[in-house]
């Protein structure tokens, strides 16, 4: 079962390559790691700090609040925007492969109201991410802010997240053309949005599909690049951030 997007060979190949990349660059994280010259960890974690860590400094980002608060909303927006399509991505693919098309979930979230929930789901951290990348942009590149060393890390990973979040909305754009999605469009408020704005201005329907496998392609390089790039630190930091509170408790 697949909402509006069916999966094949290629891209299951493409899949399992980037996989591969990824493995190899988190195993290569923890072979540097190991050569530290002692254990960060010395003690049993401390659950009370772990859980109150991660909800004030790892999702909620108040350290960073403290000092800023265009830096907060930049990083809340990017790290959360992220992490929600992700988590979106993911629960899809679940859904896909490993849920039977007769269970009250897959009845639910593929014939039912809950593919409306995928879609403000969708949009919604969409917005934030690209929101977030805006912000990080205009402080790296035209304001220029002091503190800020920009490398070419920098750029690829702001530039390959900025691809995904627009070729996502275009794909969803094109898609919500097509007159079957009238009805139930405006759930996907950004793409709607987008829609509106490119028929206004003359642009007729393309194939929605060809956008997906442009997303796609740009996602799958990304993800298989994460250990190696900027990026990882959003997967890397909140683990250091909950142990060393766990380690100071």
């Amino acid at each position: 079962m697949y909402l509006y997007f069916e999966a094949t060979a290629l891209l299951y190949s493409l899949t399992v390559v980037m996989l591969l990349f990824f493995v190899a660059g988190v195993l290569c994280s923890i072979v540097l790691w190991q050569k530290g010259k002692a254990r960060s960890l010395h003690h049993r974690l401390n659950l009370p700090a772990v859980i109150k860590t991660f909800v004030l400094e790892v999702v909620l980002q108040v350290q960073i609040l403290k000092i800023s608060f265009v830096r907060w909303l930049m990083h809340f927006s990017i790290f959360i925007g992220f992490m929600g399509l992700l988590a979106q991505t993911s629960f899809m693919a679940y859904m896909s492969h490993f849920v039977s098309e007769d269970s009250f979930l897959a009845r639910t979230f593929f014939k039912g109201g809950g593919s409306r929930v995928l879609d403000v789901w969708g949009d919604l951290f969409g917005v934030m991410l690209l929101l977030g990348l805006a912000i990080a942009i205009v402080r790296r590149y035209i304001v220029r802010a002091g503190q800020l060393e920009t490398i070419l890390k920098d750029t690829l990973s702001l530039m390959l997240l900025a691809s995904i979040a627009l070729t996502g909305f275009l794909a969803e754009a094109f898609r919500l053309m097509d007159p079957q999605y009238a009805a139930v469009a405006w759930y996907s408020f950004g793409g709607y949005s987008l829609t509106r704005i490119m028929e206004m201005i003359g642009i007729g329907v393309m194939n929605y599909k060809a956008w997906v496998w442009v997303h796609a392609l740009i996602s799958l390089f990304f993800c298989g690049y994460i250990p190696f790039s900027k990026a990882w630190h959003i997967f890397v930091s909140p683990l250091e951030i909950i142990l060393d509170a766990s380690e100071r408790a």
